[in-house]
């Protein structure tokens, strides 16, 4: 049996030790998140990686959005390419069935409630294109909502049938000038696009925004089934997904970072596209 560490301890590395537990040796997590090493995940050790030289194995498999940045790291350490593998995205479950289950039943009430309150919101990311797919939400790394008016996510946040929703706030000097960046409900991230010049953005990571035209969230939303319940769509979705993965979205890609997306710009990229100007 081959015997393998898996860089990371988050949704993509927890993905890999699911889908490789029963057929590969685990012998241990690498992690740059301080907190999680010397802990363990799933009675796993997890070490820094630089501490690598410690395990015997076969290969360090890695996978999402960070890859490319996980692979320079690797080399970097002197690791021997034969023994860094990239697992494919079409490889990965990113819950159990018991979680599937749960996550269905939280979308199921959480939809209910949103459109009982005039909510509208719309799907985003993977979540949203693997619905298109008809795939499982559970090879979704996350499930995000964005609502189209930010006066409704200020509401949801002081909706005490919620309870206490996990809130962060914009950073002070970030272009966009509201105060919630996006809340968890029920671990579903729900987020805007804020008007900003001629466009509507939101922001990603790292002062990187991405930026959509207007138009694209004029026409509303729509219903698209998903297993026995349907959830909520922009309505010119195409147009929406095209923006920002490229006119192939439905397929499903072998790998997925920051510098694929097709409208993800840094703050002084978003001043000249929305405004004409250099920031």
């Amino acid at each position: 049996m081959k015997k393998i560490v898996i860089f990371g301890t988050g949704n993509a590395g927890r993905a890999i030790y699911r889908a490789f537990k029963d057929s590969y040796k685990i012998v241990a997590f690498i992690d740059n998140n301080k907190d999680m090493i010397g802990k363990s995940y799933e009675g796993i050790a997890v070490y820094a990686p630089d501490e690598y030289k410690k395990l015997e194995f076969d290969y360090i498999a890695y996978s999402g959005v960070w890859h490319k940045q996980m692979r320079d790291q690797l080399e970097s350490l002197d690791i021997s390419s034969k023994q860094i593998k990239h697992i494919n995205e079409s490889e990965l479950v990113y819950m159990s069935s018991k979680d599937e289950l749960e996550l269905e039943r939280t979308l199921k009430e959480l939809d209910l409630y949103l459109r009982s309150k005039g909510i509208l919101y719309f799907m985003v990311g993977s979540a949203g294109i693997n619905v298109l797919r008809g795939r499982s939400l559970a090879c979704s790394s996350d499930v995000d909502f964005y609502v189209l008016d930010y006066n409704k996510l200020e509401a949801l946040a002081k909706d005490e049938n919620f309870g206490k929703p996990v809130i962060k706030y914009f950073e002070q000097d970030s272009v966009i000038k509201y105060s919630i960046k996006r809340i968890n409900i029920c671990g579903i991230d729900i987020g805007c696009y804020h008007e900003y010049g001629e466009y509507r953005i939101t922001d990603y990571d790292n002062q990187k925004f991405f930026y959509m035209p207007k138009y694209i969230f004029e026409a509303g939303v729509i219903r698209k089934k998903y297993k026995d319940f349907e959830l909520n769509m922009l309505a010119k979705y195409d147009e929406y997904f095209t923006f920002i993965y490229g006119k192939n979205y439905m397929q499903i890609p072998k790998s997925w970072s920051e510098s694929d997306y097709g409208n993800l710009v840094s703050a002084s990229e978003l001043e000249k596209i929305c405004f004409g100007k250099k920031k």
